[in-house]
C-alpha cells in the first residue's frame, strides 16, 4: 500500500481552516494581512546594553515574522475558503442526489465522512452555519452548528445494526454542558435504544432518524425526533426505523405498506392498515 504523502505545516494549516465556513476565512483574510503587516513595520530599539539586548532580539523576530506572514497567513486563508466552498458546494450536490432515492441505499453505501458530510449539508439547507470538526470516525462531536445565536452540537452514527446506547447521549449532554451549547443532534442511520430516549427527554438533545431526515419534504421537516414522534413504527425484525413505500409487482401491486429503512439487509415489512 502506498504511503500517504506528508503534508507540509502550511498545507495542514489550510485543512484546519477549511473546516470554517467559507466566508470566515475571507473575512479572516484582511484581517491576517493588516494585523501582520503593521508587525513587519516594527523597528528594532537600539540595545544600548546587554539588559535591553533582549528587546531587541524578541522585535525583530516579531518583524521577521510578519514579513513573512503577511503573505502566507492570508494565503492559506484564501485557499482555506475554497477548499471550504468547494466542500460545501459538494455537501449539497450529495444531499440533492440522496433525496432524489426513495430507498435507503444511499445512505448505508456512503462512507462515515460522506455521511458527516451529508448530514452537514441537511443542517445548512435548514439555515445553519456548519463547521465540521476534525474528529475521526464516530468519533465526539462531529460537526458545531449555528443559528440566531444559539450553538448546537452534532454528532453523526453511522451504526447500521448496532442500536444506538444511552451512553452516547450521556457522553455527549456532558460535552454540551462543558462547551455551553444550547442543545445537540445525535443523527444515526441505526435504531436508538429504549434508554438513549428515555435519557435525552427534557435535555434538548435530539435523536434524528438519517434515513426519515434526508428523504422528508422540505416544506414540512424542521427537525426529526424519535421521542416525539409514534406515526412510524419500528421494523419487527431489527428495530429500525420503517419507511412508507408503494408495491411495484406482485398481488398488492400500487398499495403502501412499510418497509425497513435497512432495506436490502433488512426485509422486514408490515402493513399499514395493522398500525
Amino acid at each position: 500500500m502506498a504511503r500517504r504523502k506528508k503534508q507540509s505545516g502550511f498545507e495542514e494549516l489550510v485543512e484546519v481552516l477549511a473546516l470554517l465556513p467559507w466566508q470566515v476565512c475571507l473575512a479572516l483574510a484582511p484581517i491576517a494581512w493588516f494585523g501582520f503587516h503593521l508587525l513587519s513595520q516594527l523597528t528594532p530599539p537600539p540595545a544600548a546594553g546587554v539588559n535591553e539586548l533582549g528587546g531587541t532580539i524578541y522585535v525583530t523576530m516579531a518583524k521577521t515574522a510578519g514579513m513573512a506572514l503577511q503573505y502566507l497567513a492570508p494565503a492559506a486563508l484564501i485557499l482555506a475558503a475554497l477548499m471550504s466552498f468547494v466542500t460545501k458546494r459538494k455537501r449539497s450536490s450529495l444531499l440533492a442526489e440522496t433525496k432524489l432515492r426513495t430507498d435507503s441505499q444511499p445512505l448505508l453505501d456512503l462512507s462515515w465522512q460522506q455521511f458527516e458530510s451529508l448530514i452537514a449539508a441537511y443542517f445548512e439547507s435548514k439555515g445553519y452555519s456548519v463547521t465540521m470538526t476534525a474528529g475521526g470516525a464516530d468519533g465526539g462531536v462531529d460537526a458545531i452548528a449555528k443559528k440566531d445565536g444559539e450553538t448546537f452540537l452534532i454528532q453523526c452514527k453511522q451504526w447500521r445494526a448496532t442500536q444506538v446506547g444511552v451512553s452516547v447521549v450521556r457522553e455527549l449532554f456532558g460535552v454540551m454542558a462543558a462547551q455551553g451549547a444550547t442543545g445537540a443532534f445525535v443523527v444515526s442511520a441505526g435504531p436508538f435504544t429504549k434508554a438513549a430516549i428515555e435519557f435525552a427527554k427534557g435535555r434538548n438533545i435530539r435523536l434524528v432518524d438519517a434515513h426519515r431526515l434526508v428523504q422528508s419534504s422540505d416544506r414540512t421537516i424542521k427537525t426529526v425526533e424519535l421521542n416525539s414522534s409514534s406515526a412510524k413504527p419500528t421494523c419487527p425484525k431489527c428495530g429500525s426505523s420503517m419507511i412508507k413505500r408503494t408495491a411495484k409487482r406482485g398481488a398488492n401491486i400500487g398499495s403502501d405498506f412499510w418497509g425497513c429503512s435497512r432495506y436490502p439487509q433488512c426485509r422486514g415489512t408490515t402493513s399499514i392498515s395493522s398500525q
